[in-house]
């Protein structure tokens, strides 16, 4: 006949002086392996919220001092656009830039308040000013008739007396500019023309430098860069090309080839 004792051993078969051993990893708790990837993944996302938190704070520093280069690029774009959309065409000869600056004869709304509502016929500059870090615009009102282009356009350049200016007006149209670089597009008409074929489309040339008299390019290529007053390591980068929408100049590559080398 069985005991007290067990009976309650069969009926309570684990009390706290029969419990089964427990297992070595209950007794010993986390592995050093479990422990170092623990380690890694909190690292990667303490890393990935302070980055966050980093960039944040950032942008909020510069929204309050009122500056964004991701806007500022933006506005400077979207005006140089409109007016290069707006180059008059009967004014092609007096088109001009080199690496850093460029002059156009547009017709658009002047920055300047005063002159009123309404396109005006306008001289208008891009310039960079690599001291001080910015992208300066100058505008006049073109007040008489323009010159008309030269016969012999390779003789002498147009003489800037010729061109009534009146009421120039400058401004500065973007601030902490790193880069502000210009190369005029030409794309070279095709050598052999075969009726029976389309044109093999020949490469584009690429220059630093556009004289007036030579007419219009069929592009403008512009890199823009902008930097973070608070972070100079971080940096905005923009490159456009914009196509000529006036009636542009077409040249052979060798015809473009001997007008860029007499320029030099």
């Amino acid at each position: 006949m069985a005991t007290s004792e067990t009976t309650a051993a069969m009926i309570f078969p684990f009390t706290p002086h029969n419990k089964p051993p427990t297992s070595q990893r209950d007794r010993t708790g986390f592995t050093l392996m479990e422990l170092l990837v623990a380690v890694t993944l909190l690292s990667i996302v303490m890393t990935s919220v302070y980055s966050l938190t980093n960039t944040a704070l950032g942008t909020w520093r510069s929204v309050e001092k009122g500056y964004d280069m991701h806007l500022e690029a933006r506005s400077v774009m979207t005006l140089f656009s409109h007016e290069y959309n707006n180059i008059v065409g009967r004014a092609a000869h007096l088109f001009e830039g080199d690496k850093n600056s460029i002059v156009m004869f547009v017709i658009a709304q002047p920055l300047d308040l005063e002159q009123g509502e309404g396109p005006r016929l306008m001289r208008v500059e891009y310039s960079y000013n690599r001291n001080k870090r910015r992208i300066d615009r100058e505008e006049a009102l073109v007040e008489a008739a323009l010159p008309l282009p030269d016969p012999n356009p390779e003789e002498q350049a147009i003489d800037p007396g010729r061109i009534k200016l009146d009421r120039p007006y400058k401004s500065i149209v973007a601030d902490h500019v790193s880069r502000f670089s210009l190369q005029y597009v030409w794309a070279p008409i095709p050598e052999i023309l075969s009726p029976d074929e389309p044109p093999i489309p020949e490469p584009l040339m690429y220059v630093d430098k556009h004289k007036e008299k030579r007419g219009l390019p069929q592009a403008v290529e512009i890199s823009l860069e902008l930097v973070e007053p608070e972070d100079p390591t971080h940096v905005y980068k923009m490159l456009i090309t914009l196509p000529m929408r006036a009636p542009s100049a077409r040249f052979s590559r060798h015809d473009l080839e001997t007008m860029l080398n007499e320029a030099a």
